[in-house]
């Protein structure tokens, strides 16, 4: 095995899930985003001070976080390469909405799965800010459930990001389940 200390670019090492952030009517994509608590349910996204979804964010109480199909990676990078302060990206890229319920936000009507989250914390970690926020609602494709309210892995095939604009998804047949003893 290899090791350096060149560390500029190290979260190119491995594919993240993608999902798309929406602030207001703003959408950005963000490989850096986790569940960060079940009671109560909270979510977070890592946000860089340079985006302009930081920028919008104290004129909003709460964002979205959408999770879209791999066939929809380019609209994605589309996304990811332009600026909300120089477009707008839902009439540019002619995105598909509704709007949020909980929160002023929008759902992209792509999505297979999204939260409506209120914001809870944000908190300086290094050059980027760590946006929680409290999760009021989800809302799911049900076509894409199997029992049990589970995801189906034959169905979702979720947006992997694996760093400078490059896409990949799993494959349904690779999936292992193991029960507990």
């Amino acid at each position: 095995m290899h090791t350096t200390t060149d560390l500029e670019k190290f979260y190119y090492l491995f594919p993240q899930t993608v999902a798309v952030i929406g602030v207001g009517k703003n959408l950005m994509p963000a490989a850096w985003h986790t569940p960060i608590s079940a009671k109560p349910p909270l979510y977070g996204v890592l946000i860089s001070p340079k985006r302009y979804t930081y920028e919008i964010l104290p004129e909003h109480e709460g964002f979205t976080v959408n999770f879209l199909l791999k066939d929809q990676a380019d609209l994605i990078a589309k996304l990811g390469s332009t600026s909300g302060r120089d477009i707008d990206k839902l009439s540019e890229f002619r995105v598909a909405i509704r709007n949020a319920e909980k929160i002023e936000g929008v759902i992209m009507s792509a999505s297979y799965g999204a939260y409506e989250c209120r914001k809870y914390a944000l908190h300086e970690y290094g050059d980027h800010f760590l946006l929680i926020g409290q999760v009021l609602s989800i809302h799911v494709n049900r076509e894409m459930l199997l029992e049990q309210n589970l995801i189906d892995e034959n169905m979702v095939k979720p947006v992997l990001y694996f760093g400078k604009d490059r896409y990949l998804t799993i494959n349904p047949d690779t999936l292992s389940i193991h029960k507990k003893d």
